[in-house]
């Protein structure tokens, strides 16, 4: 037997042993002793090559810890961290000096404690097991950050005896999720919910209004001639408005309500059973009163209305998201044809109505091709001397099923789908065209006047001044002779826009007059910057001209207010005689009304004006016979 030893840098690695029954000769156990140490080298040079691949192991893993972003450590089951990778100081402003030693669990928020400690329990895990979680670590400045932390059981490992975190700072993709989910759910001009979200708060209102049986409400709002603010200002006006809009119902509603931009300028509003007492209708008061204040918009002073509709769960069969919203948007779109700025509640025979009206919506569109409408024409009366002055032209729908439709069931149609403007302008072109006629069959003087009614949406044209003067050099009317009336209402809503338009017209030589003064802001500040000439008493204020007491006051103060300003007053809506006799000693130029004559059809306003001409003409002779 011959053992040789087996020496790596001097230690002793292992013995290399030879056994034979026969002596070996001298010579063998030389070559086997070289062959030991021939084996003894070949063993050092592969361990020092393995401790070099270590090393550079080592190197290379050391100088990714280093300069990683994340932040590793290790911890020993009490949470106690072993070790601290330099990026400590990065993501969290921590030295790994002043993290060793310490528990992890203190950096970790309060909210976030149970459930990430049994997440770092390695209890019942297997060697190596990995997880993954997302919590809130405190940073040194004291504020904490989103991170997501890989977790590794190591416990086993000699060269590691714990549990590895590699944790990561995710923030910054937090906030952009979390941006993404708000733009998911809320309207990117206003941030109030949208349609989604606001389908969503309602869903889960009815059932909970399910097992509480506690009423909610839904309002459905929707401005008054947001498109001709749109139209007229431009888009980005237009946001402007909805945003200060949104700040306005926000500001207004309850922290439990949910307002919500559903598209356009349409607005809802989920209200749910308070403690205040407060209902539906006191909330839409409310809003309404907001809605009215003046906007603001790149310098110029703005006016808008709202019109809300109402509805509520229990007792309509409204228990569907879809059927709540409909009923609100059908109560709101009856508050609209009312008046607009005014609130509707729900009622189930309002269907019937919604149904008409989508019909009339889509006959309105081939009106016009098929000559549908129609001018009938009030005379407008010198009431001291009761002579036709001239006459307001008015349209009517001859529906070839409905028979004559209502104005106010189709203007309001007219003005939302945009319509008003073609049929405003074929109006215009007839009303003059026919006041020649009038002018030419009865001469006066001065001549005849003609009133036309000017629509928002014409106002907010800046094509009307041309097309009022192409009109009225088609038709040959004098400019003078042309009355164009437009609602005090109309003109407050985009006053500098409206000073503008009614300054160019009033340079071609028409007549400008204020319609309905009296039911709008009726303000002397605001009317005395418009180029009018004539100021229109409303029907409601004529209607207590003789019953004393504030409304006979009023009235009084309008015509008075007509003259300081040097402004014909007209009124509307006369009956009775009494009234035009209190009109008389009021000093009021002139009215219209049913006690005079009833709006009419072209032939018959002739006819009427044949038979004053031919009175008056015996008027005339009797005189002059007496005089002979």
């Amino acid at each position: 037997v011959m053992v040789a030893p087996l020496f790596i840098k001097d230690e002793l690695h292992g013995l290399m042993v030879v056994a034979t029954p026969e002596e070996m000769p001298r010579s063998v156990v030389d070559s086997l002793r070289a062959l030991s140490s021939q084996v003894a080298l070949a063993l050092e040079s592969a361990t020092l090559t393995e401790d070099l691949l270590i090393k550079q192991s080592e190197a290379r893993f050391a100088s990714l810890v280093s300069n990683s972003s994340d932040v590793v450590c290790v911890i020993d089951p009490d949470t106690t961290v072993t070790y601290a990778s330099p990026s400590a100081s990065r993501v969290l402003g921590f030295a790994p000096s002043q993290i060793e030693g310490t528990r992890f669990s203190d950096l970790i928020h309060p909210d976030d404690m149970t459930r990430v400690l049994q997440f770092l329990s390695p209890i019942g895990d297997a060697e190596g097991h990995t997880g993954l979680v997302e919590f809130r670590l405190r940073r040194r400045d004291g504020q904490y950050v989103q991170t997501e932390t890989l977790r590794t059981n190591l416990l086993h490992d000699p060269n590691v005896k714990g549990t590895v975190l590699n944790t990561r700072d995710v923030t910054e993709r937090k906030q952009f999720e979390e941006q993404l989910a708000h733009q998911a759910f809320h309207d990117s001009v206003t941030s109030l919910a949208n349609r989604a979200l606001f389908h969503d708060r309602v869903s889960h209102a009815l059932e909970r209004q399910t097992r509480e049986h506690e009423p909610i409400s839904v309002l459905f709002m929707d401005l008054d001639d947001f498109k001709t603010i749109n139209d007229s200002l431009g888009h980005a006006a237009g946001d402007q408005l909805l945003f200060e809009v949104g700040d306005r119902l926000k500001g207004c509603l309850r922290t439990a309500d949910t307002a919500a931009r559903l598209g356009g300028d349409e607005f809802a509003i989920l209200l749910e059973d308070g403690d205040d007492g407060l209902t539906a209708a006191d909330v839409a008061e409310r809003i309404m009163q907001l809605m009215e204040q003046p906007y603001t918009l790149d310098g110029k002073e703005v006016f808008v209305r709202a019109s809300v509709g109402i509805a509520t769960a229990d007792g309509e069969g409204g228990n569907d998201v879809e059927e709540l919203l409909r009923n609100a948007d059908v109560a709101m779109y009856i508050a609209k044809e009312r008046g607009k700025g005014r609130y509707q509640m729900f009622e189930p025979a309002m269907h019937d109505t919604a149904l008409k009206r989508l019909e009339l919506k889509a006959d309105l569109q081939r009106a016009l091709e098929h000559d549908e409408y129609q001018l009938y024409y009030q005379p407008v009366i010198e009431l001291a001397s009761g002579r036709i002055s001239g006459v307001e032209a008015l349209i009517r729908w001859i529906h070839p099923v409905r028979g004559l439709v209502p104005p106010l069931d189709f203007i309001p149609l007219a003005e939302e789908t945009g319509l008003i403007v073609p049929i405003g302008r074929w109006v215009m072109h007839e009303a003059c065209r026919f006041a020649v006629e009038l002018q030419d069959r009865f001469p006066s003087d001065p001549p005849l006047h003609m009133a036309v009614n000017i629509s928002a949406r014409q106002i907010a044209r800046p094509e009307l001044v041309d097309e009022v003067r192409e009109i009225l050099l088609e038709t040959g009317l004098e400019p003078g002779s042309l009355i164009l009336e437009i609602t005090e209402s109309v003109m407050m809503q985009e006053m500098e826009l409206s000073i503008e338009r009614l300054g160019g017209l009033k340079k071609l030589g028409v007549q400008l007059a204020v319609d309905d003064f009296g039911t709008g802001y009726s303000s002397l500040n605001y009317i005395r910057r418009f180029p009018v000439d004539i100021l229109k008493v409303d029907k409601s204020f004529i209607d207590g001209v003789n019953e004393g007491g504030e409304a006979s006051a009023l009235t009084e103060a309008v015509i008075k207010l007509a003259g300081i300003l040097n402004l014909t007053p007209v009124a509307e809506g006369i009956e009775r005689a009494d009234q035009l006799q209190r009109l008389l000693e009021l000093n009021c130029d002139l009215g219209q009304g049913f006690f005079f004559a009833k709006p009419l059809p072209g032939d018959d306003l002739a006819a009427l004006l044949d038979e004053r001409t031919a009175m008056r003409a015996e008027a005339d002779a009797l005189a002059h016979g007496r005089q002979v």
